[in-house]
């Protein structure tokens, strides 16, 4: 039979060159589907290279030995799509059990085999010139990609949608850790059925993200193309990423310029609500954390407007009113602790909310879990202000809570003592000093409080303007 080049290949058409001499050893009802390309491939996961429509020719070194590891082999070349498996008869392929092609004949999915005599080779380069015009179409896409990618360099919310119109397929774009969109498409990936035709792709971008796509009854990407596909969308993340930084990093000046008690007018307020901060209420979120920069683009990835900055191994957060509900359940698990302030309007309240955020947080024991308001914070043994906070100190602690050198001794003394529930091994063990010299601290620390440390009124006042001094 002389091959019409002008049609694309199938696994029926390939069959039908006498010169190949390919058979069918299983799976014959699937002979119609269209044949792309074909790789010869060895490894023990050859779905991971090759793309739907794309044929694996192999002489059987990535096949398993055992029947059922045969038949999930199988299964995973036809979840991938592709058009088939050909199978070198060299004699290196394990024995094929019958329950792999009674898998093929259920899956209809053709098992063919090549004769030794036929080079791999032969049989690729007769798809690639059936495919010659199918091949054209594919630069032509390409280069619609990337022309998208260069035209859409300062604004990547259409991205996604353009994409999807020139390869007539639903995305979505997430941030692997977070799931949260990076890139919006059509694709609604949350109420998604998680039906198979839905393929999940990895992104190189420089920060983790996920590529789904919906291909339905549409022509399927082959690898080719979706491995083009990845790496554009890549640079597309890799810009919002960029851009999502730089708004934090504007917000984290704005904190640190606020919490280091510049003058408002220092401070640009027209940057904070460019970066979304709307002009009504807003609420400080504090919460412990080793890496701020990691919870700050998780509040970016979810859309969530943030002023934030670290301070004393706390993130403070403001956020806007509205968005304080969805930004502690993001951050809730990683803080496990979270304190929110009460609502302000404008930058001169930043400093008092954020104190009001972190008393909030004081109230929740460490190993808790929760979220603590400061308006719902009843009973509170924290100071709702900062002119009552240091009314509790100068009155209970008195000179000991001052920058002399000798007199902060005391005051830690004191802190660790009572955090150490009065226990004086622990204590001495802890400040690593002799239980003498801690009998001396404290003693002096009774003179200088006028306070008793065997009283519990007395403890009680002690350890309330302990706690006050963290806020000053």
């Amino acid at each position: 039979m002389i091959f019409d080049m002008t049609e694309s290949a199938t696994i029926q058409s390939l069959l039908a060159i006498e010169a190949l001499g390919l058979t069918v050893a299983a799976g014959s009802k699937g002979l119609d589907g269209p044949v792309l390309w074909a790789h010869s491939c060895e490894l023990s996961d050859p779905w991971m290279w090759l793309g739907p429509n794309e044929l694996l020719m192999t002489v059987g070194l990535g096949i398993p030995k055992r029947a059922a590891e045969q038949v999930s082999f199988l299964q995973c070349l036809a979840r991938a799509g592709l058009a088939g498996l050909a199978i070198g008869e060299d004699l290196l392929s394990p024995p094929i059990s019958q329950k792999m092609l009674e898998a093929a004949d259920a899956l209809d999915f053709p098992i063919l085999m090549i004769p030794h005599r036929i080079p791999f080779v032969a049989v690729s380069r007769t798809v690639a010139a059936a495919n010659s015009s199918t091949q054209t179409q594919q630069i032509l896409t390409l280069n619609r990609l990337y022309r998208i990618l260069v035209e859409q360099s300062d604004d990547a919310s259409t991205f996604l949608s353009r994409l999807e119109g020139v390869f007539n397929v639903c995305m979505a774009v997430i941030d692997a850790d977070t799931g949260a969109p990076i890139l919006h498409g059509s694709l609604d990936i949350e109420n998604h059925d998680g039906g198979d035709g839905v393929r999940t792709w990895s992104v190189p971008s420089t920060h983790p993200a996920v590529l789904h796509i919906s291909e339905g009854s549409a022509f399927m990407l082959d690898a080719f193309t979706a491995l083009h596909l990845r790496h554009a969308i890549a640079v597309a993340v890799d810009r919002v990423i960029v851009a999502r930084l730089g708004r934090i990093n504007r917000g984290t000046q704005i904190m640190a310029s606020v919490l280091m008690g510049q003058p408002i007018r220092m401070v640009d307020n027209t940057t904070a609500v460019e970066l979304g901060m709307e002009p009504s209420d807003w609420l400080a979120l504090a919460m412990p954390t080793c890496d701020d920069d990691d919870l700050q683009l998780v509040l970016a990835q979810a859309g969530i407007a943030q002023l934030s900055a670290l301070s004393d191994g706390n993130m403070l957060a403001v956020v806007n009113a509205d968005d304080v509900k969805a930004a502690c359940g993001l951050l809730l698990g990683s803080a496990q602790r979270i304190g929110v302030s009460a609502p302000f309007r404008d930058l001169h309240g930043i400093a008092a909310a954020c104190k009001s955020a972190q008393w909030a947080l004081g109230s929740i024991r460490e190993g808790q879990r929760g979220i603590a308001y400061h308006a719902d914070v009843e009973l509170s043994l924290l100071p709702r202000s900062a002119a009552e906070a240091r009314n509790i100190v100068t009155r209970v602690l008195g000179s000991i809570h001052t920058e002399n050198d000798d007199d902060s001794v005391l005051l830690a003394t004191l802190r660790c003592y009572l955090e150490n529930d009065r226990n004086w091994s622990t204590t001495s063990d802890a400040l690593g000093i002799h239980r003498q010299t801690l009998g001396y601290r404290l003693k002096r620390i009774e003179t200088e409080t006028g306070r008793s440390l065997k009283s519990t009124r007395d403890l009680s006042e002690l350890w309330i303007a302990c706690s006050a001094t963290a806020y000053l």
